[in-house]
């Protein structure tokens, strides 16, 4: 199947700072989410570091950091990418990067590719959100979607990187408990270079997803979140039957 014509190769070659090498870097590895809620006991730029420390040292090929100070701390520690995202809570959930001043603090922050929520939801125009990005800043943009839709649409506008970030966090996506390995399959089948993310907590996941032509696989709570990762095994005591 032919792949979608974009303008992202444009976009990186507006990358004039040597951080080229996103590319290549990222490829068939992965991505580590270094996150913290609000009232986490985990929640402290410091400790976000340190989060990220040990992924680099567990062997993360990248990092993705939530918010300018967190991007800030991070950025001294590594040569590797930097995927940076401002989420901020809406009105039904977590928003990703929904401004150009957001794009543009992350950049200026450190962030090697600033991701924003391409999803109709959120941004209505999806087109016109990535594209409005990618003018904001000379550094790759991570598109994150729900739908196939709008992975097309926000690849053809010109996001480097589409993400499956938001596959069953829009309504009028899957609703699956696992990773959305099959919309992983579709945007790869047709050109586009896919981030993987969202629900993965398996290594036999994260090989699916590659499996199904994924350029790279995000992880967050299954390996960053000890809360999280805390409930899955006391669900499996008898008192937490």
């Amino acid at each position: 199947m032919q792949a979608h014509s974009s303008s992202s190769e444009g976009a990186l070659a507006r990358t004039a700072d040597g951080r080229l090498g996103a590319l290549a870097a990222i490829e068939g590895g992965l991505v580590v989410s270094c996150q913290a809620q609000q009232g986490s006991p985990m929640r402290d730029t410091a400790t976000i570091a340190r989060l990220a420390a040990s992924a680099l040292q567990g062997g993360a090929v990248a990092l993705r950091v939530n918010g300018p100070d967190d991007v800030s701390a991070v950025r001294p520690l590594t040569d590797v990418p930097v995927i940076g995202l401002d989420k901020r809570m809406g009105p039904r959930r977590n928003i990703i990067t929904h401004t150009d001043e957001q794009v543009i603090a992350l950049a200026a922050a450190g962030a090697d590719v600033v991701a924003v929520d391409a999803t109709a939801e959120v941004a209505g125009d999806v087109a016109s959100r990535v594209r409005s990005a990618v003018l904001a800043v000379p550094v790759p943009i991570m598109a994150d979607v729900s739908t196939l839709d709008e992975g097309l649409t926000a690849w053809d506008a010109g996001a480097t990187f589409v993400g499956t970030t938001l596959s069953g966090y829009t309504p009028y996506s899957r609703m699956d408990p696992g990773p959305d390995i099959e919309l992983v399959a579709e945007l790869a089948s047709r050109g586009v270079r896919v981030l993987a993310e969202g629900r993965f907590q398996t290594p036999e996941q994260v090989s699916r997803a590659f499996d199904a032509g994924a350029f790279a696989v995000v992880v967050g709570g299954a390996i960053t979140d000890p809360i999280a990762i805390t409930r899955r095994f006391a669900a499996a005591t008898p008192r937490g039957t």
